[in-house]
């Protein structure tokens, strides 16, 4: 009896030391992974064109993987002048504030953002472009003369900014 009794409690210690140490490995994998995707994720804005209302982004993948982008800023000399935050849902403006509020996506992203099978992608050794348009305010203009900067973020959290004078 002691030696049934001992083995069923040896068993279901084991079974309970054995599956916590497959969700240890579990999380340590994912833990790995991402940081190979991170490492893998590289690009580079080599080009950006304006309009008065919008801006095309030209983005060169020199990373290891394709590259989606989750966020893309938008601002001028000073934040205070323009700041724009566009992602897969909206265009969110910061400042000016007469301008403040948000604006769906779909009508100023093409293509969109986001990480989705129809969203802006660029595949490994090509480029791609973006264009944004600015969201309708009065005080919304990219003007000659001033320096923009542009910020994307890519879907693992590497980051690349560019400035140009209009």
């Amino acid at each position: 009896m002691t030696m049934a009794i001992t083995l069923a409690a040896g068993a279901t210690v084991f079974g309970y030391v054995r599956s916590q140490a497959n969700l240890s490995e579990l999380a340590l994998s994912q833990n790995v992974g991402g940081t190979l995707n991170f490492l893998q994720e590289r690009f580079v804005i080599p080009l950006v064109s304006y309009t008065s209302n919008s801006i095309t982004i030209y983005i060169y993948n020199n990373g290891q993987a394709t590259d989606q982008f989750t966020q893309l800023e938008v601002y001028g000399p000073t934040r205070l002048a323009m700041d724009i935050v566009y992602d897969a849902n909206y265009a969110t403006v910061n400042n000016p504030p007469l301008c403040r509020g948000q604006t769906e996506a779909a009508s100023l992203e093409t293509p969109r953002l986001g990480v989705l099978p129809t969203s802006f992608s660029v595949k490994v050794n090509y480029d791609g472009s973006i264009t944004l348009t600015l969201p309708t305010c009065g005080g919304l203009s990219f003007l000659p003369g001033n320096t923009y900067f542009v910020k994307i973020l890519g879907q693992y959290g590497n980051t690349a900014v560019y400035s140009q004078v209009m």
